[in-house]
């Protein structure tokens, strides 16, 4: 099964208003590359350890897009967690769902949108060692992250680094929408935006891991992710992990995902904002997980 493209996708039940979006992009990509097989897997998580629900019905949130054209075409394969099983989440999720064998893991994220191609360009790499591979984001809050920021939109994260007559303190806001890290950037827009964008270019870059859409090859020692991590910079776990182990990251750097961190649909339907006790508690017990995991590696 080396050719197969594993895409995974953990879903709470909060954030179901956006998996529509989120699925139907997912399917545009595989339906632009016919001859490359990916297999779905998709986590349903209806706890309620954390976030409180509105009204009681969790379930009925994520079950009633269960009718998406992706079931009928693809027939993900679906775990479902409930407050009967221990406190999971994303971090587990992703320590658990990691195919060896395959050619690529993929994280996706419910706010996140791919290009068009983003499974043809899949097929088409090979590299013949474990690495990780990315594709472009837009500017963000730092220029450290200018290393897997698309080519055609470099120069705008902090520190400034216009003219001294143009000095700005967020050089960001130059940029129009949607092309700040903070904008909603539409399935329509994306495409235009990676249609005009030319050929695809992938080129090797200092490790710089975001969670979304993480192309993971074959081949990857694990455990990557901190066992009883749960939650929060699993990605930076990840990071750190492929530095120690001197795993390199290749990125397209001609290609743009969309990742809509301020989705206007990231929280639906609960009034918690991870600000409270019980989060911070599951929050700093991740983060004590990966400190120790880190240091027992070094």
């Amino acid at each position: 099964m080396k050719n197969k493209i594993v895409f995974q996708q953990h879903i709470m039940w909060y954030e179901s208003n956006m998996v529509d979006e989120s699925w139907t992009s997912v399917l545009r990509a595989i339906r632009s590359a016919p001859d490359v097989e990916v297999e779905v897997h998709l986590c349903f998580n209806l706890q309620t350890y954390v976030e409180q629900p509105e009204r009681s019905d969790v379930r009925a949130m994520l079950e009633k897009h269960q009718g998406h054209v992706l079931f009928k075409e693809h027939n993900p394969i679906v775990t479902i967690k409930t407050d009967k099983d221990p406190f999971y989440n994303i971090a587990d999720w992703r320590r658990e769902v990691y195919d060896p064998e395959a050619k690529y893991t993929v994280w996706g994220e419910t706010d996140t949108i791919m290009p068009q191609d983003f499974f043809a360009i899949l097929g088409m790499v090979e590299i013949d060692k474990p690495h990780v591979l990315t594709f472009a984001s837009r500017p963000m809050w730092d220029n450290t992250w200018d290393v897997v920021t698309h080519e055609r939109l470099q120069g705008y994260s902090k520190p400034c680094q216009c003219p001294p007559k143009d000095h700005k303190d967020d050089c960001i806001e130059l940029l129009e929408s949607p092309f700040k890290y903070k904008d909603y950037i539409t399935q329509q827009e994306l495409d235009k935006f990676n249609k005009e964008s030319g050929e695809i270019k992938i080129q090797q870059v200092p490790l710089k891991i975001d969670g979304s859409l993480v192309c993971i090859s074959s081949g990857h020692q694990t455990p990557f992710i901190a066992p009883g991590m749960h939650f929060v910079r699993e990605d930076s776990c990840f990071e750190a992990v492929c530095k120690i182990r001197q795993i390199p990251q290749v990125c397209v750097t001609t290609r743009l995902k969309g990742h809509n961190y301020w989705h206007p649909n990231k929280r639906t339907g609960t009034p918690s904002n991870r600000n409270d006790e019980v989060f911070k508690k599951y929050a700093a017990e991740s983060s004590e997980a990966m400190t120790k995991f880190i240091q027992s590696l070094l």
